[in-house]
């Protein structure tokens, strides 16, 4: 369900990603934390790494999280607003990501077919002009 309102693309690699993680066996025991998080995460993702490469950082995140991902599958706050409830530990993932995508391409060891734009913010930005508000408002 997660995939289904993605582009054909996004959604073929987000397959192709999960069927890496049902692979991984380090992962049976706590697979059913990991795909509320993916699926939250799920519109954000850029399919630029190697699935297998992104299987691995979702891994590893789901290992240093698991605790607080299972807190929040396991609150009222799911219950109440589901993948909703995900938003901030899908916000980590997709940092996560994000940082290995920038670290490969300012290596060399990755390049874009196209160009790309990425944004990050914060929540305070949503009250603010970015980069800065002005300061003196012409009248």
């Amino acid at each position: 369900m997660a995939m289904r309102e993605l582009p054909a693309a996004k959604a073929a690699y987000l397959s192709r990603v999960a069927d890496n993680l049902s692979r991984d066996t380090s992962l049976d025991d706590r697979s059913h934390l990991l795909y509320p998080v993916l699926a939250a995460a799920a519109p954000g993702i850029e399919p630029v790494l190697e699935p297998a490469e992104c299987a691995g950082l979702v891994t590893a995140f789901l290992k240093g999280h698991a605790d607080g991902i299972a807190h929040t599958l396991y609150s009222p706050a799911y219950l109440h607003v589901g993948v909703k409830a995900m938003k901030p530990w899908a916000a980590r993932l997709l940092a996560d990501i994000s940082v290995a995508i920038m670290d490969q391409l300012a290596l060399g060891r990755l390049t874009l077919d196209e160009p790309k734009v990425w944004r990050f913010g914060s929540h305070a930005s949503e009250h603010t002009s970015f980069p800065y508000g002005d300061e003196d408002p012409e009248p």
